[in-house]
Parts: structure tokens; C-alpha cells; sequence
């Protein structure tokens, strides 16, 4: 035996509609269904009604009305809720007659106009009321729509997140129980009724015990009345109706973020039809309500988000100035409590804890941690019920609520909040419980409507007031807030290792260069001394060009130590660049290093030099270092050999140092811009190994590149690319 549910029951394929309407359904073919009572408003048999197209049919109706199917057909392909309606009369009735396109078929409805005759004048009014009466929209919205329906009750049922509902505004009449805060079990309404509410926002019954009237045609009860206004409502509904004494029932929907929050269920102790344009205007009051409950909703909202951006904005303001952040935390600790509505606050890490207002005793700290052990992937962990074990004090106090936010998971830095027990009496309209009975035919149980609906009363236990989604978001805030301090804390301090890394670096360099790059000018100051020193009656043009030397000499070590002091004293010096032509300055470097290196026999080469752009003392001490290379890694070869060059190519400059010298093997072309580099076949040369580390500095300060090509003991030629 197989229990079916509620939800399995598909009352959209009813096959049936309500006394009081008529229909007709089409597709491409022309009319595929048709209600049987048809046959006697059309005085024609079934099977001369089915397969006519719509503009054969509507001309057969008994109304005096000119047909215009074209603008029947513009109106009815707009979007999904768009309808052709037309008031017409028959038969000293008037009718509604409305068309409409569903499921890729056209629908034509004729239902009959209510007694309580609707006057365009009054919606000002109903419009102005909602709008005085807007801080309690819902209670606003029953009284009206009670007004327009004449119903006798009409309450606004809200949804729960536990599926369940509750009323929470109501108009009666005067003779009849209130029904305001009651609730109602989920399975009071079932899932596939949900989805038609949300799908087709208006649904009502004239008579509950009145007689249906089948459709004929075409799988006549499978076709998809989703949205027929005349639709039969399932037996099952009718009875729970029959068993809450009401005769007739309408409800719409309450639809918000695309989501069924609600409805507006309106019932009647007698029959009575709720019409076309009174379901149309009572669905549309309704979303005016919506529009004012959602605009009280932003007004709280935003109250709420100033108080919280205030905070966050002085938590964050703080941080980055405070380097203790554990301390910020807890400055802020009674803040973040008030206004997450907790009761008790922890922040809890690896030295500790610390608590505000009233938490948890030790012993439950340790479940609600032994149960978290399981959710350590959750960054944000929330319930309003959580469930405590060994409990044997009826007086200790519970907290069920409960959200924990990870700070640094790493270190075990989380803040806990916490919220009480929340006793509370649910009034039940009857006792939520779902009663089956046997359908021997079909051999299944189904459920049976609720018989009663006198209050039951329930003690709830066990559980907190429901975290808002506003303080869940607020308590993420703060999270994010502090692990952005420490994340940018720990960048600034990485980010000052980097510069001090950088500093000695450059400090380092500063003093390589200096022992490096000033040899050469202050061999010359020596070598001239020296002259002078040695030999009496020098001639006067010899001790004029020694002079000159001298003066050259001091000028770049002066030159050069301004530099150095410069950058000692900040990261970015502004060098002046400038159109040079490095002619001279290559023959003075050509000259000094053959002294130093005391290569007399060096064949030198020079061709075009091209002017480039370039700051002097820099260029310097680029051409310094290469030549200098060239000249002393070639200086032990029996016929040594540099020449030096410059060609154009493009927008750039090309200037090349080619040596006949010990060159390199291939496998060594990387390594040697690094610092203390040498080469192992450089054995028996002098030097340190930070001249061409000091080129590829220069070479990046000058936006040029340095390339290189060698063959091991036959020589090499180093390429300086400059721009422009």
C-alpha cells in the first residue's frame, strides 16, 4: 500500500470548472476543449463546437458585440499576464469575457459579473487609504478588499521559513471568532498549490458545494488550467474549506523578491462570486500594499545600515590605527553585541578568551565547540536552535542562538555571539497533524482535509528569536573589517622588510660602486701625482694635460658622490637626461685603463659614435665598467683587440664593446649581471664581481638593455640597446 501525498495531486488537470463560467481552449487546429455547458449558451452540439477557430466561435456567442480579431491578437502576445477583456451581456447577464495565450494554446473564459457593481472612482480612495494607513499596509489592505468582495473574513497569511504560516492582519465581521496570530502547518497548503500562487496571482470559489461543469474535447483532462480564472478547485481543498465553514474562498498572492511571502485568504460563510475586475482591483491594492511594506522595510533597513556603517566606519578608522588589534576588538565589543541583538559576546583566540554580557557556562562553551569541530570549513556559523545534551539543572540558562565568525582560523580567532532561550505560546488554528485515510480502489492513503480548526495552544522551547539577515550580514562586515587590517598590516609590514631588504641592498651597492667605479678616476689622479713626484722640468704642455686630468678626475669622483648621497637620502633621484655624444668620454676611459691595466700594445678600434640620451655620470660609469672589462679580461692575450661602435636601428641606438678576450661558455650568459658574480675562467684577473651588475642597474635606470654574446677564448661583445 502506497500513501500519496498532497503534493502529488496535479489540480491543474482537473478537466472541470466552476458553474458560474464558461471555456473555451484553441490551438493551431482551432478549439480542442470545450466546457459542456457551452452546448446550451451556443444552442449547438459538442462536435460542431470543437475545431472551430476562435473567429468563428466568438461571432456565435449571444452578445452585440463587434469582434475585432486583430486587436484580440496584439493584446493576448504581450507578456505573460496579458489579457483581452470585454464586458459583454447575455442572456440578462452580464459577463466578463477575457483571452488570453497559455502553454503555446489561446484561451477564451466568459465568467459571470457580480451584484456589487465596482465604480472607477472609488480606487482614489482605496489608493489613498493604503497610503495614510501604510505603517500597517496588510491591516489596511484586509479592510478593503473586504470592502470590494464583501467577504466575511479577509486576513493576510504570511509564510514562514519553516514553511508553516501565520496571520498577522485581519477584517471580520463582527459575529465571528478573530483568527490574528494564529498559525497553520505547512501541509496546509501543499507544494504544487504553492507554485500556482506564485505562477497565477488570484484563485477563488463561488460555491463549494456547487456542481462542476466538465470540459469535452481533446484531453479535455489533462490539459493545464494554471491560469483559468474558472477553474474547479481540487476536492481535497473544498472539503478542508467545508471543514473551516466557509462557502466560498478567494486568495492573491503576495509575491515579493519572486518568492511567495504570502496571500491575502478571504472566506465567506455563504456562496459568493468574487469576479473578474474585483479579483483584478483586490490584486492590485495588493501590490500597491507590497510596494508600501517593502518601502517600510528600506526605510528600517537603512536606519539600521547607518547605525551599522557608523560603526563600521569608526571599527575600521580604528584598526588602522592601533596596532593591537585584539584590543580594538574588544573596545567594540558591547557595540557589536548591541547591535547584533545578542545577549553575550566572546572573542576567543589562541592566548584566551574575554566575554560581555551574559554567555554560556563552560561546560556548554564545550559542546557548542565539540559540535563546531564539524563546521571548521563555515566561515560564518548560525542557528537559532541549537541543541545542548547533558542537561540535568532546570534552571540553567539556555542559549540557543547561536553564530560563530572566523577572525583567524589559523590562530583559533573567532567571535562568538549568543541569544537566550525564547519562551513562547504558538496558537495553532487546530492541532498540525496529518491525518490519512484509505482509498480501497486506488489502494493508497491519502491525506484527509483538517476537521478542526479550534485553537491549540504550544509551549515552543528550545529556541532563540531568529537571526535577522541584516545582523548576519552586519557580523560578516565586521569580520571582513578586521581581517582586512590584518591582512594590510601584515602587507605593510612585509611591504617595510621589502624596502629595508632593498635599502641595505642599495646601501651595499653603494659601496661596491664607490670601491668599484672610483678606482679608475683616482688611478689617474695617482698616476699624475706620481709623474710629477719623478720626473723634474716635465714640459709644460705635459703638466697642463696632467692638470687637466686631475681636474677631470675630481670632477666625476665629485660628481659621483653626489649621486650617492642623493640616493642615500631618497628612493627616486631625478637625473637630468640629455643629448650626449660619449666620444670623449670613451677615449678617457680607453686611456686610463690601459694604464691601469697596463696593456701598452692594445689595438683600439673606434667607430661612429651616435649622441644618445643618457645622464652623464651614469653613461659614465656604464661605459666605464664594459670597456673597462674588455680591456682587462683581453689584456694577457698576445695581440689584444677592442673596438667600439654605434649603429642605428629603427627608433632605437645600438652601441657595441667587442673584446678578443677569454669570453664565456653559453651556459654562463645568465648569471653574469648577478651580483659577486665571476666566471670560473676570470682566475688570475682582479675584480670583485659587481661591475656588470652595476651595468644592468644603470642599463634599467636608463630604460636600456644590456645583451650579450661570448665564445669561450675567443671573445665577446656586450650590446647596449638605447631608445630613441
Amino acid at each position: 500500500m502506497r500513501q500519496m501525498e498532497c503534493h502529488e495531486e496535479e489540480i491543474q488537470r482537473c478537466g472541470n470548472i466552476q458553474f458560474f463560467g464558461f471555456l473555451f481552449i484553441f490551438d493551431g487546429t482551432g478549439c480542442i476543449a470545450a466546457s459542456e455547458n457551452l452546448v446550451a449558451l451556443l444552442a449547438k452540439p459538442m462536435n460542431e463546437i470543437l475545431g472551430l477557430p476562435m473567429e468563428r466561435i466568438l461571432p456565435l456567442l449571444p452578445a452585440s458585440v463587434a469582434w475585432d480579431i486583430k486587436r484580440i491578437e496584439e493584446q493576448i502576445h504581450g507578456d505573460i499576464f496579458s489579457r483581452f477583456v470585454e464586458r459583454i451581456a447575455m442572456q440578462d447577464h452580464d459577463y466578463y469575457l477575457s483571452i488570453y495565450r497559455y502553454d503555446d494554446k489561446t484561451y477564451l473564459e466568459i465568467e459571470i459579473c457580480s451584484e456589487r457593481d465596482l465604480k472607477a472612482t472609488r480606487l482614489f480612495y482605496y489608493a489613498k487609504y493604503l497610503e495614510e494607513q501604510h505603517e500597517n499596509a496588510w491591516q489596511s489592505l484586509t479592510v478593503l478588499i473586504r470592502q470590494i468582495i464583501g467577504f466575511d473574513r479577509v486576513m493576510v497569511y504570511r509564510l514562514e521559513d519553516d514553511g508553516s504560516g501565520q496571520v498577522i492582519a485581519e477584517s471580520l465581521a463582527e459575529d465571528m471568532n478573530s483568527l490574528l496570530g494564529y498559525r497553520y502547518p505547512e501541509f496546509d497548503i501543499p507544494a504544487q498549490a504553492r507554485a500556482l500562487y506564485t505562477k497565477f496571482p488570484a484563485r477563488h470559489v463561488a460555491d463549494i458545494d456547487a456542481p462542476t461543469v466538465v470540459l469535452q474535447g481533446r484531453d479535455a483532462a489533462e490539459l493545464d488550467l494554471t491560469r483559468c480564472s474558472v477553474r474547479a478547485l481540487s476536492p481535497i481543498h473544498l472539503q478542508y474549506l467545508r471543514n473551516a465553514g466557509a462557502r466560498a474562498s478567494a486568495s492573491f498572492s503576495i509575491i515579493i523578491e519572486g518568492k511567495l511571502w504570502g496571500l491575502v485568504a478571504c472566506q465567506n460563510r455563504k456562496p459568493l462570486n468574487v469576479d473578474l475586475g474585483q479579483r483584478h482591483l483586490s490584486a492590485f491594492l495588493t501590490q500597491y500594499a507590497i510596494n508600501f511594506y517593502l518601502s517600510e522595510r528600506r526605510k528600517e533597513n537603512i536606519v539600521a545600515q547607518t547605525i551599522m556603517g557608523i560603526m563600521e566606519r569608526d571599527l575600521k578608522s580604528e584598526l588602522l590605527v592601533n596596532n593591537n588589534i585584539a584590543v580594538v576588538l574588544e573596545r567594540f565589543a558591547p557595540q557589536i553585541m548591541e547591535i547584533a541583538g545578542a545577549d553575550g559576546l566572546m572573542i576567543r583566540h589562541d592566548r584566551g578568551s574575554q566575554t560581555w554580557g551574559s554567555v554560556p557556562t563552560e561546560q556548554f562553551q564545550q559542546q557548542i565547540d565539540r559540535h563546531l569541530t564539524h563546521e571548521e570549513d563555515k566561515e560564518l556559523f548560525f542557528t537559532s536552535n541549537f541543541v545542548y545534551d547533558l542537561i540535568q539543572e532546570s534552571q540553567v540558562t539556555l542559549y540557543p542562538g547561536i553564530i560563530r565568525i572566523n577572525i583567524l582560523p589559523s590562530n583559533n580567532w573567532y567571535i562568538y555571539l549568543f541569544r537566550k532561550e525564547h519562551l513562547y505560546e504558538d496558537v495553532w488554528a487546530g492541532k498540525p497533524e496529518k491525518i490519512y485515510h484509505y482509498d480501497p480502489e486506488r489502494q493508497v492513503e491519502f491525506p484527509s482535509p483538517r476537521t478542526s480548526f479550534e485553537a491549540w495552544r504550544e509551549i515552543m522551547k528550545g529556541k532563540s528569536i531568529e537571526w535577522k539577515k541584516s545582523e548576519l550580514a552586519f557580523i560578516e562586515k565586521v569580520a571582513q573589517i578586521t581581517q582586512q587590517a590584518i591582512a594590510q598590516r601584515g602587507g605593510e609590514i612585509a611591504e617595510l622588510n621589502k624596502e629595508l631588504v632593498r635599502a641595505n641592498n642599495a646601501l651595499d651597492t653603494f659601496g661596491y660602486t664607490l670601491t668599484h667605479d672610483l678606482k679608475n678616476p683616482l688611478s689617474a689622479i695617482k698616476l699624475a701625482a706620481q709623474m710629477m713626484l719623478l720626473k723634474d722640468n716635465l714640459p709644460k704642455d705635459m703638466l697642463h694635460k696632467m692638470a687637466n686630468n686631475i681636474m677631470d678626475a675630481t670632477t666625476l669622483i665629485t660628481e659621483m658622490l653626489d649621486k650617492v648621497y642623493q640616493l642615500t637620502q631618497s628612493n627616486n633621484v631625478a637625473f637630468t637626461m640629455e643629448l650626449i655624444d660619449p666620444r670623449l668620454k670613451i677615449l678617457n676611459i680607453l686611456e686610463s685603463c690601459k694604464q691601469q691595466f697596463e696593456v701598452d700594445q692594445l689595438e683600439f678600434v673606434l667607430g661612429e659614435t651616435i649622441p644618445i640620451q643618457a645622464e652623464r655620470t651614469l653613461l659614465y660609469q656604464l661605459f666605464l665598467n664594459l670597456i673597462g672589462n674588455a680591456i682587462k679580461y683581453s689584456s694577457k692575450k698576445a695581440k689584444p683587440r677592442v673596438e667600439i661602435y654605434s649603429k642605428r636601428e629603427a627608433d632605437a641606438v645600438y652601441y657595441y664593446i667587442k673584446d678578443n678576450g677569454i669570453g664565456m661558455d653559453n651556459q654562463d650568459h645568465a648569471e653574469i649581471f648577478d651580483i659577486f658574480k665571476r666566471l670560473p675562467n676570470s682566475q688570475g684577473f682582479e675584480g670583485s664581481g659587481i661591475g656588470l651588475s652595476i651595468v644592468k642597474r644603470i642599463a634599467n635606470r636608463l630604460s636600456a638593455k644590456v645583451t650579450v654574446e661570448s665564445e669561450l677564448d675567443v671573445g665577446t661583445t656586450f650590446c647596449v640597446k638605447f631608445n630613441g
